[in-house]
């Protein structure tokens, strides 16, 4: 009989389970496995304090997938929180309506670009496989008061909003939260994230008949923005659970981009919880399912396409698949070429992936030349600009050029401070740059260090 079993068949633990008391049973099996609350919560990605409000029932475990997510961590019976299995979220696509082709026309009429495309992800598919490894990015420090609030929204702990949600006005806050994320201001997104997810959820809740839909995907759309802040916050735990309300919100919208950005935002998610392979297979998967329903005729399905084979580019790059990663790239800039209009996903975008791409795979040169052939004005927002800064110093920094990584760095404070704030790569560079430049002595290195917080 196993650990579990044991600490289940005591008599507080049967009381527990027979009255649904979880949060009881939550506090049994953690002092079981010799947890403190605060090495229990780094497992879960919950504060200490939210553990102890759900143990002393303070904080309801009312969601399957919370209650799925603590069950595989603490090794729970699953039957004892009443589920018939623990199976994680997952995104599930349909099962694209194509032909793999192998040098065989589709049995559908295409074009030539048409089954060049099908061939290219065909081939991919069956690349997917082998695990991905690498390593977890050191913790950031959030706005912690804000991670706490997002807490208890994920868990269904925060109050509904009073009165009937008027879906205009949460359509303009969510815009302009995501305006604000897209200027890198993260302590102002963050900030008003909590209020938006519960005022979505309850929009979402209240809708009936075609109503359902829009707001499906004014949910989904506002998890999507939530997913972006925790992985900026390096908070991944909590994205997961992001990602697995974004899954059910869209599967209320009937609407194949909002299905592909799900995706490639599960992917991402996936991908920093080390589930590489399963992400990958999603992002792979979702293209084909895009191509298939729409045939990427417009310019916001072909960028839609484009960014999901671009995220699959930087997987591979991930697992040292340098051929797939770069033939992943190419595919994408082909859609970039056909995407190129409004918003569209930019041979600009692409090329920032180009330096992504060539710094994870250690062609610190090519990445750096990429680089300089890029002007980041080109780049439409200031959180890809951010981005661009960010890989053009770690390939600087990787190429030896410490002073050149250094002026990208403080490029990078310029563009968006609260990047380097508030994101843990601009702390680990300026720390390796304090160690390699023991003889140069760098001007301004060790203020700016000061500054931002670096251990040096």
């Amino acid at each position: 009989m196993g650990v579990e079993r044991r600490w289940s068949e005591l008599p507080e633990a049967k009381q527990a389970a027979a009255t649904g008391d979880f949060g009881t049973l939550l506090r049994v099996a953690r002092t079981a496995a010799r947890l403190t609350l605060t090495e229990a919560g780094q497992r879960c990605g919950y504060s200490a304090a939210t553990l102890s409000r759900i143990e002393r029932g303070r904080q309801a475990l009312t969601d399957v997938t919370v209650l799925r997510r603590l069950a595989a961590i603490f090794d729970i019976p699953p039957e004892l929180f009443g589920l018939t299995d623990i199976d994680g979220p997952a995104f599930h696509q349909p099962a694209p309506a194509i032909d793999k082709v192998r040098g065989k026309a589709a049995r559908r009429e295409v074009g030539d670009d048409s089954v060049r495309r099908r061939d290219v992800l065909g081939g991919l598919a069956s690349l997917v496989g082998s695990t991905l490894t690498g390593s977890t990015p050191a913790q950031a420090v959030p706005p912690r008061q804000v991670v706490t609030s997002l807490e208890d929204v994920l868990l269904g702990g925060c109050p509904t909003p009073a009165g009937p949600v008027n879906p205009a006005q949460l359509r303009t806050a969510l815009a302009s939260a995501w305006s604000d994320f897209r200027a890198c201001r993260y302590a102002r997104v963050s900030a008003r994230l909590p209020q938006l997810v519960a005022t979505a959820t309850a929009g979402h809740a209240a809708a009936t008949g075609a109503e359902r839909a829009t707001a499906a995907t004014t949910l989904a759309r506002t998890y999507h923005l939530t997913i972006e802040v925790l992985l900026k916050l390096h908070e991944d735990a909590m994205a997961w659970s992001a990602m697995d309300r974004a899954t059910q919100a869209t599967r209320d919208a009937d609407d194949p981009l909002l299905h592909a950005e799900t995706a490639r935002m599960s992917a991402i998610v996936l991908r920093r919880t080390r589930h590489a392979e399963r992400a990958q297979q999603t992002l792979i998967s979702a293209a084909q399912t895009l191509d298939a329903l729409t045939g990427l005729r417009s310019a916001p399905q072909a960028s839609a396409y484009g960014r999901l084979l671009a995220t699959a580019a930087y997987t591979e790059a991930l697992a040292d698949r340098r051929d797939t990663a770069w033939e992943l790239l190419r595919e994408a800039d082909d859609a970039a070429r056909r995407s190129y209009a409004g918003d569209g996903f930019p041979d600009a975008h692409v090329s920032l992936y180009r330096i992504s791409v060539a710094r994870v795979l250690g062609d610190f040169g090519t990445a750096v030349q990429y680089g300089r052939a890029l002007r980041p004005d080109r780049l439409g927002t200031v959180e890809r600009r951010a981005r661009y800064w960010e890989d053009y110093a770690l390939a600087l920094h990787g190429r030896g050029a410490y002073a050149e990584s250094f002026r990208a760095l403080l490029s990078a404070e310029r563009t968006a401070p609260q990047e380097v704030r508030y994101r843990p790569w601009a702390q680990q560079l300026t720390t390796a740059l304090l160690h390699a430049d023991r003889r140069q002595a760098l001007p301004g290195l060790q203020s700016f260090a000061a500054r931002i917080g670096a251990p040096a």
